[in-house]
């Protein structure tokens, strides 16, 4: 409502109003007051005016009788009587004594007319009801005119109390109240003028001295210091709230500019640390640029003579087998045979190890393409199955397959997905015992596919949304305190059957990561010398929003490894 409106016209406006509405209100009982005093100096003139229409009439009667002169009637009174105005004399034709429209009427009389007149009957009535009451005067305004109709009362002493017997009634007419009204009404506005204009004066001048000059003050300060310039100082001293506003001002001033030089102090040092940081920014992009050079270098050339290794490997032990086969000495060439396998599964072991090393680098590095694409969860399964098949049969474990008949079709990154399954059922062999194990019992496997019943309780996908694929082993079993850790990179257990088998501890991370990839999670669900069951549970629809957040990421890795690379 007053936005945009100054300080000071605000208070001039406000201040003005209330004291326009005290001065209205404290004016208005002196107005009524004031026609009030009208109307009683009219009921006195009224008063006056039938006390001498009675004198006259009793001059009246006492010469009827002989007893007084009449002739002193239409000469000039003793006492002179002041008449308010000419038109307060009875009408050409109207009768009554000394020029005064009055008349006399019995108390009978009175009454008759009072069923048709009420400002008679009224008059009858707080006559009657108060007997030491002489008169009752109504007024009422009929334009610019004031019309008075008077009635005084006429009592007899019967049996000691005055009763009431008759009326003497008086209607007239005047200008003068009307007149009395104005000049009263505008004596009464003179002075509300007056006083309202001395008093917006005075409190322009107060406020105008002792609140707004201050207040102009320590605008003008603050905006110096939003101009940066805090050597400025308040100087105000009306030794008031506004002297303690401006020194507590001045102190904040004063704290602020130590606080800008801690500040400028502080800064130089984060520019230093930053600096700092910097380099050793730079020193790691430098350690990310070697690493990358290390594992594209060195797994160009490791896995190059691996895989000559691994074929001559392959050719020797065709060779001794083809002796063996023709009837050689069986012993050498069984010790021989058993060295070229030997050097065929190392060299094997070593090549899965530097895979490893290269697949968790690339995943780090975002260097993966992520290809969607329909996969029949069946067939995918019967696959794999295919596959481990061979190196279950080696150590006498038996494969199951369990797939359940609802399975619809999924889409995900089907070479991720089978990546993630088979390090599953390969770690479900290696750690499996066989059947000559020492426990005597003969080592299972269970590949199974299923659709999850119910949703996630922290989301609100359906149940047909998602799928859960697992690897479920009759083996060792880990123990709860090492299943969290065993998707940490380069982690194995350090103890049971975790020595007997080699491996660098990236398989189960490489497949948390993939997971991620594929926007599912691994389970797993294991107890000591009851076996595990490790579950990837995915959704059969990915949300394109999360894949092209991974996408983008895996981008912003590989943008810091360019920048990295091109670091000098």
């Amino acid at each position: 409502m007053f936005r945009g409106i100054s300080l000071a016209n605000k208070c001039l406006l406000l201040f003005g109003g209330a004291v326009a509405a005290i001065v209205l209100a404290a004016l208005v009982f002196p107005f009524f007051r004031m026609n009030s005093l009208v109307d009683e100096g009219q009921l006195e003139l009224s008063r006056q005016m039938v006390d001498h229409w009675e004198q006259a009439e009793r001059q009246v009667k006492a010469a009827s009788f002989g007893l007084f002169d009449p002739s002193v009637l239409t000469s000039r009174p003793r006492q002179p009587l002041r008449f308010v105005a000419k038109d307060e004399y009875p009408k050409p034709g109207t009768e009554g004594y000394a020029g005064v429209p009055a008349k006399r009427i019995g108390l009978s009389e009175a009454s008759s007319i009072g069923a048709n007149d009420r400002f008679v009957a009224r008059a009858i009535a707080a006559l009657e009801s108060d007997p030491a009451r002489q008169d009752f005067q109504q007024a009422r305004w009929a334009g610019t005119m004031r019309e008075y109709r008077y009635a005084k009362a006429v009592r007899a002493d019967i049996e000691g109390t005055q009763k009431l017997i008759g009326l003497v009634l008086l209607d007239r007419s005047s200008h003068e109240p009307i007149r009395l009204l104005l000049i009263n009404t505008a004596y009464l506005f003179s002075a509300g003028l007056f006083v309202s204009a001395f008093a917006v004066l005075m409190f322009y001048l107060i406020t105008h001295h002792l609140i707004l000059q201050p207040v102009r003050t320590l605008k003008t300060t603050a905006e110096r210091v939003r101009e940066g310039d805090l050597t400025i100082r308040s100087e105000i001293t009306t030794g008031d709230e506004f002297e303690e506003l401006a020194d507590t001002f001045n102190l904040m001033l004063h704290d602020l500019e130590n606080r800008q030089v801690e500040l400028r102090a502080l800064n130089a040092a984060m520019n230093l640390k930053v600096d700092e940081l910097t380099q050793s920014n730079s020193a790691l992009y430098e350690a990310a640029k070697l690493k990358g050079d290390f594992l594209a270098n060195v797994s160009h050339e490791l896995r190059t003579p691996l895989n000559a290794i691994i074929g001559f490997a392959d050719l020797l032990i065709e060779v001794a087998q083809a002796e063996l086969a023709a009837g050689d000495d069986s012993t050498r060439l069984s010790k021989r045979l058993r060295f070229l396998e030997n050097i065929h599964n190392a060299a094997r072991d070593l090549l899965e190890m530097i895979n490893g090393l290269l697949e968790m680098a690339k995943i780090e590095a975002g260097r993966y393409e992520l290809r969607i694409e329909k996969m029949n969860l069946q067939t995918t399964c019967e696959a794999l199955a295919g596959l481990i098949f061979p190196l279950a049969s080696q150590k006498d474990v038996k494969v199951n397959l369990e797939i359940a008949p609802d399975l619809p079709l999924v889409e995900t990154d089907v070479k991720k997905f089978r990546q993630v399954i088979f390090n599953f059922l390969s770690n479900a062999v290696k750690f499996t015992p066989g059947a000559g194990s020492p426990g005597g019992h003969k080592g299972e496997i269970t590949l199974r596919a299923e659709r999850l019943i119910g949703a996630r309780p922290d989301t609100e996908e359906s149940p047909a949304d998602r799928v859960r694929v697992s690897v479920i082993d009759n083996g060792p079993g880990i123990a709860p305190e090492d299943q969290a850790r065993i998707f940490d990179k380069f982690q194995q257990l350090s103890g049971g059957h975790a020595r007997e088998h080699t491996g660098t501890g990236l398989g189960l991370a490489i497949c948390k990561e993939l997971a991620g990839v594929l926007q599912g999670e691994i389970q797993i669900v294991s107890d000591i010398g009851r076996g595990s069951m490790f579950s990837l549970i995915m959704p059969l629809h990915p949300d394109p929003g999360i894949s092209r957040e991974t996408e983008a990421e895996a981008r912003f890795r590989g943008a810091l490894r360019s920048a990295a690379s091109a670091t000098p």
